[in-house]
């Protein structure tokens, strides 16, 4: 009982030698000490450190936000750089496909002009043919038709040495009948 009579700083004194009090060793200390109590009491804070802890408070807050709105800003245009190539990339697989289908179609035109062109020298071609045909039919059919009506007309001794109407008319009746007989292919 002795004990709780007697100051506490004596009693502590007592069994310690000290040469301070509690409250000026807490003072002394480093570190906070803004919000430790020492026997009941709450220690006071200077007016200037309490705006700087509030201006350092507000920088550092100002400082999240920042770098938060720098990096959103990055990755928003990291998306938009990555949605651009995107875009790029798909406008040249269709302009290289457009490329292709435009080749296509111009080698399927040339292809059909190249028909068209063979087909119009082939048709040129049978025309000649035909033609040579024709006239090589002709030519035998005209042969034929000479060596039939020399076969056929006999003029008469003396139409052989002159040239009278008789013999000239004779002559016309004669092939005028032969051209019927001939035509119906009687010769």
């Amino acid at each position: 009982m002795q004990a709780e009579e007697q100051d506490p700083d004596k009693v502590w004194s007592d069994t310690v030698r000290r040469e301070a009090t509690p409250e000026e060793e807490l003072a002394s200390r480093p570190g906070p000490t803004a919000s430790h109590r020492v026997r009941g009491e709450q220690t006071r804070l200077h007016p200037g450190l309490i705006i700087a802890l509030g201006v350092a408070g507000l920088v550092l807050v100002l400082i999240v936000v920042v770098t938060f709105v720098q990096w959103r800003s990055q990755a928003a245009a990291q998306e938009t750089l990555r949605l651009n190539q995107e875009a790029q990339r798909q406008a040249q697989a269709q302009i290289e496909q457009m490329q292709r289908e435009a080749l296509a179609r111009q080698a399927q035109l040339e292809a059909e002009q190249q028909r068209q062109r063979e087909q119009r020298i082939q048709a040129f071609n049978e025309q000649q043919r035909a033609a040579d045909e024709v006239r090589r039919a002709q030519a035998e059919t005209a042969e034929r038709r000479e060596k039939a009506w020399a076969r056929y007309y006999r003029p008469p001794p003396q139409c052989e040495t002159a040239a009278t109407m008789e013999c000239t008319n004779r002559y016309i009746r004669a092939r005028r009948v032969f051209d019927e007989k001939f035509a119906k292919g009687e010769l």
